[in-house]
């Protein structure tokens, strides 16, 4: 009889590893996820003929599995090919940094990063790895000469809601920025799904066990079973549980082992904020505008990050655009008075808003955490109580880095089968 896992959390993380999973016969599998829709923060708006996404926006080279996924799912892919910084294009921003030319600091970091990479992956990790993983990236680059590189990471970190590279752990800012990451920014090959993210998850989904509106409220775990008790009065018996949620949330749903109370205490959340706003005249000439001035090192919180424009709806208020805020302990109120005031600053005027979310956003791990053990406990824990781990704090908060980290987790998880 197949084994039956039972997915807590249908985001990207929980869909992908869903799918991997569904194919072997050995399990039978079930993803419950709290809201009405599947993808999590991968979430997608309509607005008139305007598709907005509200969460996870671009692909890259590194989302391969994506892509296949996409054709199979008859999702089309659009480049990405205007984007401003401070008024300029963003590579002419980047070279202008300090240091050695940008082809000499791109292959010095890539090869400071294949070697401290391949160093973390050790059994025990180095004292020497342990220690550079755990520096903000921003100290990693600055010892290297590498000025171009931090001017990147403000676009490819920071300005994406990872947080700022001066309290970014490495080892977190490495596993996003690679070669995959770079190349697509030189070669300007950002994509985004014409249908949609959150078409993709449905489509996605179709051929899966996903139960929609399902909130846990408790997990009752034993060395062999799992119980999952639902808002709504059901239960759900389980061979394994994965856990595709926040950690954090998992462990207050359970009686958590000392791996995991050691996980969830590590990590501390950015709130990310996107909101969508109405223009009667547009205010920036490219596609995507980044500022500088909010991005970098000791920036305030809440100040305008970025804006994308998204078309053209007059009942909407004219001109739509896509914002987005390191939202620190604002309001929405405060955050909306910041936005109004940032865009005014810039020569605009927000004539509407109309949709406001604020994500819980990039597990950043604490520091003295990493040098104590976590990267190692993080591993241990996989398959302990039969119980499995997969989302941001695991990998990265990219979708490629979800299910990329999702193929070695089904590949363990098939093992026990």
């Amino acid at each position: 009889m197949p084994k039956r896992v039972a997915i807590i959390g249908g985001g990207p993380a929980g869909i992908s590893l869903a799918k991997m999973l569904a194919d072997k016969d050995a399990f039978q599998v079930t993803v419950f996820e709290s809201e009405n829709a599947p993808g999590g923060k991968s979430f997608s708006v309509v607005r008139g003929e305007s598709i907005v996404e509200m969460g996870t926006c671009y692909l890259t080279r590194a989302h391969r599995i994506v892509t296949t996924w996409m054709n199979d799912a008859d999702i089309h892919l659009a480049r990405m090919n205007e984007q401003s910084f401070d008024g300029e294009d963003f590579l002419k921003y980047v070279r202008r940094g300090a240091g050695p030319p940008l082809p000499a600091q791109i292959i010095s970091f890539l090869l400071g990063r294949w070697h401290l990479m391949r160093a973390v992956q050790q059994n025990p990790i180095p004292q020497w790895a342990l220690e550079q993983a755990a520096q903000p990236v921003s100290e990693w680059l600055r010892a290297r000469n590498l000025h171009k590189i931090e001017r990147f990471m403000y676009r490819s970190l920071t300005n994406l809601g990872y947080g700022f590279v001066d309290e970014t752990p490495t080892v977190q800012a490495m596993r996003w920025n690679d070669l995959d990451l770079i190349l697509t920014g030189l070669f300007r090959q950002l994509k985004m799904p014409i249908e949609g993210w959150s078409a993709f998850w449905t489509r996605l989904s179709a051929d899966l066990d996903v139960r929609l509106g399902h909130r846990a409220s408790r997990i009752e775990r034993t060395s062999q079973s799992a119980t999952i008790h639902f808002e709504n009065g059901e239960m759900f018996e389980a061979d394994h549980v994965v856990c595709a949620m926040p950690i954090d949330d998992f462990v207050a749903l359970t009686d958590s082992t000392p791996m995991e109370a050691e996980a969830a205490s590590a990590i501390t959340w950015n709130a990310y904020t996107t909101t969508l706003i109405g223009m009667k005249e547009k205010y920036a000439d490219s596609r995507v505008e980044a500022y500088s001035r909010a991005v970098v090192p000791g920036a305030p919180y809440g100040r305008l990050m970025s804006a994308r424009y998204e078309g053209y709806e007059p009942d909407l208020g004219g001109h739509l655009y896509l914002t987005g805020q390191l939202a620190g302990s604002y309001s929405d109120a405060e955050l909306e008075e910041m936005l109004r005031a940032d865009i005014a600053d810039h020569g605009g005027a927000v004539d509407s808003f109309i949709l406001q979310r604020t994500w819980k956003y990039f597990a950043r791990y604490d520091s003295d955490a990493i040098r104590n053990g976590l990267l190692t406990t993080l591993k241990t824990m996989q398959g302990h109580r039969n119980t499995w781990y997969t989302g941001a704090a695991f990998s990265h908060e990219a979708v490629s880095n979800i299910v990329n980290f999702n193929a070695g987790l089904a590949a363990k998880i098939q093992a026990t089968a």
